[in-house]
């Protein structure tokens, strides 16, 4: 019950982080005579230059140009000075080189590009003030963790070339200076040359020319992560798909594209309207643009983009229908991981658990049968191999690359789908729909406090069971015992763990004899006093079977007496 088929596009692995520049580009400190800035700096230059003075500061808008042909990107950051104000700013920077800096309209006093970072210096500045800063970089053709992770070319399936630029997690300053930390939000504006004909994607508004695209996301502010992005195709082909909730949805694919052609519009509508109704409008304007293109992802998520691997639908994965579910998912990280977002990488299992959770749900309740229960399948299996807690509490965190893959099954099991049989559905989703209706960064303790907001309920055991933790995850076993006396069944259940916790849950059972079966429930609480649990059952004739969580509702193990031997690799997990 428990074999999936898996794909080419996996997780199977991931390469370490890519480093920093090993050089250093400098340019001169500007000489201030004598005097100088005054302040705890970094120590005066040499021939009486002023003492560098760094500054904090929040970067709230970046102006992006890019040229598709040659690579070459300017960046322009506008960033308000906080406390105690200076006459330097650094940022995460991890092109190769850059040139042209800027401070303030005109060319910077000094720009140094050392160990992933630029400082640019110039004239001093006040708290309060608003500054724009700024560099120009070609950017390097390389990609990241076997991903699409950084600026790649490549052949799509009808002989053009998609380019596309990706930062992801903490990954912005690879195009330029830009503030990594994805709880950061900003405004964005793109301005992409290219060669007259290509079709070019950005985030947000956006406005086609002929050989310059725009785009602008303004009124609601997105995160680098996905924002800093941009992807283009001469073949693709723009056709309008479905309107619904009040959003316009339309495809980019190139000729012989079959993404759009294997959905059902009025199921995509559907989710829309649903979707919205639950979540509220639509952040990012009025118009959904999908494309499909040969990513290493399923998917992406972008501020009114959505990339779609083109052979979706031929891939063979653990859900019943891999394109609609992908779509589902890619569109619910639109409020969860865009508008809302991460308050840290270590808060990485939220949003991915909660697109897949708000597609499963949409498919429980919408969708033919069998999809839901598909779902709940590959989630399970790939909960057992998990190598980390879904929120993982080393310190120093690991770098998201070595984690990621672990949540997509543990993530939504643990905090979504486990907790309907305690809370019910109805309590589950309004704790989303109370953590999502607030912009910004937020953290998997955050999503907890709305869950027990939604239900009046203290999950702090339950979450301190299965959710927080170092290493990797002990889930639970349970052994089952049945007890027969004369139209009763006494069935009762016993956790297993090796470090003794005791998970909050509930644990379905069947019992089946020759002529017919059924099922029962032993409730263990959120936060159970006790390693045994009993529910009764009527059931006249002898058991024969006992099944444990027949519909894949729960994380669990073997019991300890059953238990083979761990497999020597975990199954690949598909990524989207």
């Amino acid at each position: 019950m428990r074999q999936l088929s898996f794909g080419p596009l996996l997780l199977a692995g991931l390469l370490a982080a890519a480093g920093c520049s090993s050089g250093a580009d400098t340019y001169p400190l500007a000489s201030t005579g004598g005097g100088g800035a005054g302040g705890g700096g970094a120590g005066g230059g040499a021939g009486g230059s002023a003492p560098a003075i760094p500054f904090p500061g929040e970067v709230r808008r970046y102006d992006y140009t890019f040229d598709l042909a040659t690579a070459r990107a300017t960046s322009r950051l506008s960033v308000d000075v906080l406390p105690p104000g200076g006459n330097c700013f650094d940022v995460a920077c991890r092109a190769e080189a850059v040139d042209e800096p800027r401070w303030d309209g005109a060319r910077a006093a000094s720009a140094t590009l050392a160990d992933g970072a630029l400082r640019l210096c110039g004239a001093d500045v006040a708290p309060g003030a608003s500054l724009e800063l700024g560099a120009s970089a070609v950017i390097a053709q390389a990609t990241d963790f076997g991903l699409d992770v950084g600026f790649s070319r490549r052949p799509d399936r009808a002989g053009g070339e998609f380019t596309y630029l990706l930062s992801w997690v903490g990954g912005c300053d690879r195009f330029g200076p830009c503030d990594n930390d994805p709880s950061r939000l900003a405004q964005f504006h793109f301005e992409v040359t290219h060669p007259e004909g290509t079709v070019v994607l950005c985030p947000g508004t956006l406005t086609a020319g002929a050989d310059v695209t725009r785009c602008d996301i303004g009124g609601t502010l997105a995160p680098t992560y996905s924002g800093f992005a941009l992807a283009a195709d001469p073949l693709w082909q723009r056709r309008p798909f479905t309107s619904a909730g009040g959003v316009d949805l339309v495809f980019y694919e190139v000729p012989g594209g079959e993404i759009a052609s294997s959905l059902d519009a009025a199921s995509v509508g559907e989710f829309l309207a649903w979707i919205t109704d639950l979540l509220g409008p639509f952040p990012y304007g009025d118009e959904l643009r999908v494309a499909g293109a040969p990513t290493q992802w399923l998917g992406f998520e972008h501020p009114a983009n959505i990339l779609l691997h083109e052979e979706l639908p031929h891939l063979g994965t653990g859900y019943a229908d891999t394109t609609m579910h992908v779509l589902m998912h890619e569109i619910a990280h639109q409020w969860a991981g865009n508008r809302t977002t991460l308050a840290s990488a270590a808060d990485f299992v939220w949003k991915e658990a909660t697109a897949e959770y708000l597609a499963y749900v949409f498919e429980d309740e919408r969708r033919p049968p069998g999809e839901a229960a598909a779902t709940r399948t590959y989630w399970d299996l790939n909960s057992l191999y998990a190598a980390h807690y879904p929120r993982p509490t080393e310190d120093p965190t690991p770098p998201v690359s070595t984690f990621y893959g672990d949540v997509y099954g543990p993530g939504p099991m643990v905090l979504y789908l486990q907790l309907e049989s305690l809370l019910g559905r109805t309590a589950v989703l309004e704790g989303i729909k109370g953590f999502l209706s607030t912009p910004g960064g937020r953290s998997v303790t955050e999503l907890k406090a709305a869950l027990e907001q939604a239900s009046s309920t203290d999950l702090g055991a339950y979450f301190d069971a299965w959710v927080f933790g170092e290493g990797a995850p002990e889930w639970p076993g349970f052994a089952v015992q049945v007890e027969q006396r004369d139209d009763r069944a006494t069935v009762t259940v016993t956790q297993e763990s090796a470090r003794g916790a005791l998970y909050g849950c509930a644990v379905e059972v069947e019992i089946a004899g020759e002529d017919g079966a059924a099922r029962v429930v032993v409730d263990f609480g959120l936060a159970p006093s006790s390693p045994s649990a009993s529910a009764q059952i009527p059931f006249t004739e002898p058991v024969t079977r006992v099944t444990l969580d027949p519909d894949h509702r729960l994380i669990d193990q073997e019991p300890f007496a059953a238990r083979s031997a761990p497999p020597k690799a975990r199954p690949p997990v598909w990524i989207f």
